[in-house]
């Protein structure tokens, strides 16, 4: 059992729904109520969303999982700034 990052509470491992049909092992601070989820957790969420491009006329497309759009609150027609930023893309609601 590791401890809280914030303040030191033994922290508590729990199964938790974090979006419907979605859960993972969480672990929880009982005094500051955070919430950790450790790096094999994390990659196995972020698995979730791999996706492959695709062409629209001379460019290529990427889906958006839906439960990522609502996250920034994008929705069909909301204009978004695209950039590179370490190799990697970044989509941001403009």
């Amino acid at each position: 059992m590791t401890t809280c990052p914030i303040c030191e509470t033994p922290m508590k491992k729990e199964k938790r729904e974090l979006k419907k049909g979605i859960f993972a092992r969480v672990e929880i601070c009982p005094k500051c109520e955070d919430e950790w989820i450790d790096e094999k957790g994390y990659e196995a969420l972020y698995n979730l969303f791999t996706r492959k491009t695709f062409k629209i006329g001379g460019s290529l497309a990427v889906r958006i999982p839906k439960e990522i759009a609502n996250v920034i609150g994008l929705k069909e027609g909301s204009e978004v700034k695209v950039a590179v930023k370490e190799k990697k893309i970044v989509i941001e609601a403009a």
